[in-house]
């Protein structure tokens, strides 16, 4: 029995047709990935399920057991409500049986021995527990806790929350409505890591059916049973894990392709023995060849959904080594601080991901950073020849009254129109859409127009907050390898775990207002903290020992943080002098004193030698740090 079927559903937005006569099937335990390009017509698909727009043709049939839940436009009146009303209000059926045995109980306390009365309340209260009541409440705290808001806020008004925070709470009413079928548009947009944990878990033990767009590749892969690709109108359908689609659709094409060349050389064949033969001794073969060729079921070319974005991303050149200094930070809003004794180093050609649940402090961590807020205590210091560029997650560099086209012009006006033109060409803005208002541009098109802005300069540090909020797989691929083959260094907020397997080489995780530096990339640090357990508190007769043992440690880790320090200062100092005579070579000495040209590279290429080789030392003073 199936839940929804669709059948032969046509839409299109001025030329571009969005599905031409798409058909299938949802039945009862289907976990399905919705996946395609930006503007693919994904949310489109889900607004015409669920009647709040139209298609051009074709049928949507919804069988009677089928009950969807599917996150409402924002109401006016919803503002007013608390967050744990708000998600209540996904089973109005439970507040009607809640309401109505609130009147039989204030009846009742009117007329006590009422026997009607009674029985009513009775009959209430066993229908309002077989629906589930008395366990929603309950509920609702577990999946408000497992999307990440604390149980303080629960009585708090949802006109005080925030874009994202209601964006979280719009996906815990969808979780908490009574409906069978699931219609998740970006479920993870605004979670952090452990709540797209938690959601995971959540919708594999769940006995719903859903249909999730996500372009989240880690979270797809542990949800979904049936992967659907919306492609050149049509629906792909691929049956197994996310891994399993994207093995099945690289076969698919090759295959696909290998037929069509094959039967275009049998056609060719063909073609030519009827050309050579039609008029001689072999006319009635060549006529049966062609009554052949003319009934031959053609395969169609290869399709192609486009090619994605070329994204480039070009370091401003070498900055030195030490590229930025965080020592001893403490910093928040005001005298507020929200992180603490912050202390980390960058160094050039570090890729380093910032990770930690919402509200721990990343972004006020960036903001600091780049000079938007001062530290409260400590010092932040950006290393010489260090050029700094930050990615503001809310994009409020754009104008959005502006076209796409200005948007980029206004940060270099004086250049020629075909070089912008060329430039937002890699983006995925090409001919008219380069001319469109950034305020009707899609999410991932918005995201997009703010990285062509922000790497049209390079720079050797790029600091990024949530780079990939709304981007689809195909640009998420191209900003990977992209980022990959960057020369400079990398600090990058995200909860993409796929994305930052791919990208970085270092994890810094902050909790409880601190970081905790790991280095590999999000699963190495993953399988650490598995991994990590708390040593148990000494209390039999060895304590003594083990104390000595603990102290005669730390004297040892002190005297290595000594050595480690006076390493990096070395090296500070003779960073310096090799600045210095770079200078005295550009220019101080006069070109014609060989003499002393000559004497100051080589004592530059000794400094160089001897930083090189503190750089080791370094490293392998801080392994041992580690260890």
């Amino acid at each position: 029995m199936s839940l929804l079927s669709v059948e032969n559903l046509s839409k299109k937005y001025d030329k571009q047709i969005l599905f031409d006569a798409l058909s299938f099937t949802i039945l009862p335990g289907d976990k399905i990935g919705l996946v395609g390009k930006n503007g693919s017509g994904k949310t489109t698909l889900f607004d015409i399920i669920v009647k709040t727009n139209e298609a051009d043709s074709g049928t949507v049939n919804q069988s009677r057991q089928c009950q969807i839940n599917y996150a409402e436009q924002e109401k006016q009146e919803y503002l007013d409500f608390t967050l744990f009303e708000y998600i209540a209000s996904a089973r109005d059926d439970l507040l009607l049986m809640r309401q109505k045995m609130v009147e039989l109980e204030e009846e009742l306390s009117r007329a006590p021995d009422d026997p009607k009365a009674l029985e009513q309340l009775g009959q209430q209260q066993l229908k309002y527990e077989h629906a589930g009541g008395f366990n929603f409440e309950t509920e609702i705290k577990t999946i408000l806790t497992g999307l990440g808001f604390a149980e303080h806020r629960f009585n708090d008004r949802m006109s005080n929350f925030s874009g994202g925070e209601k964006n979280r709470a719009a996906l815990a009413k969808i979780l908490a409505g009574n409906g069978n079928l699931l219609l998740l548009d970006e479920p993870t947009n605004h979670l952090d890591i452990v709540s797209t944990q938690w959601l995971e878990e959540y919708l594999s033990k769940t006995d719903k059916s859903f249909i999730v767009v996500s372009h989240d590749r880690m979270f797809l892969n542990n949800t979904v049973n049936k992967v659907w690709e919306i492609v050149n109108g049509k629906v792909e359908f691929y049956v197994g894990t996310f891994e399993k689609y994207l093995f099945e659709r690289s076969e698919r094409k090759r295959l696909h392709a290998h037929h069509y060349r094959h039967q275009q050389d049998r056609i060719k064949q063909l073609e030519d023995f009827v050309r050579r033969h039609m008029a001689g001794q072999k006319t009635k073969q060549a006529q049966s060849k062609q009554k052949y060729l003319d009934r031959l079921k053609k395969i169609p070319p290869p399709r192609t959904d486009g090619t994605g974005p070329a994204i480039e991303v070009k370091s401003s050149g070498r900055s030195y080594a030490h590229v930025l200094e965080v020592a001893d930070v403490t910093t928040g809003y005001g005298d507020t601080p929200v992180v603490y004794d912050l202390k980390f180093d960058i160094y050039r050609g570090d890729k380093i991901g910032l990770i930690g649940e919402n509200g721990s402090g990343k972004s006020t961590i960036l903001k600091s950073l780049i000079g938007e807020l001062d530290p409260i205590e400590g010092e932040i210091r950006i290393g010489n020849n260090v050029d700094v560029s930050y990615f503001d997650q809310e994009l409020s560099d754009l104008n959005v009254e502006n076209s796409v086209l200005e948007n980029l012009w206004e940060i270099d006006p004086n250049v020629e129109v075909g070089v912008i033109r060329s430039f937002l060409g890699r983006f995925g803005f090409t001919g008219d859409d380069a001319l469109k208002k950034v305020s009707t541009l899609s999410g991932g098109e918005k995201t997009k127009l703010s990285l062509a802005r922000l790497l049209y300069y390079p720079s050797n540090l790029i600091i990024f907050d949530e780079p990939t909020n709304h981007l689809d797989i195909v640009s998420r691929e191209a900003l990977e390898q992209a980022l990959i083959n960057y020369e400079g260094s990398l600090l990058i907020v995200s909860h993409d775990r796929y994305f930052l397997d791919k990208v970085v080489d270092k994890i810094f995780y902050l909790k409880n207002g601190r970081i905790r530096i790991f280095d590999g990339n999000y699963t190495f640090f993953k399988e650490k903290m598995l991994d990590y357990q708390p040593q148990p508190v000494m209390k039999d007769s060895k304590s003594k020992q083990s104390y000595m043992e603990f102290k005669e440690k730390s004297k040892q880790r002190s005297k290595l943080k000594k050595e480690i320090e006076k390493t990096k200062n070395r090296i500070a100092e003779l960073e310096e002098e090799t600045h210095a005579l770079a200078e005295a070579l550009s220019g101080q000495i006069p070109a014609d004193d060989w003499e002393q040209l000559q004497k100051t590279t080589e004592k530059k290429n000794v400094i160089e030698e001897e930083i090189l080789e503190l750089y080791v030392k370094l490293e392998e003073l801080e392994e041992i740090e580690l260890d």
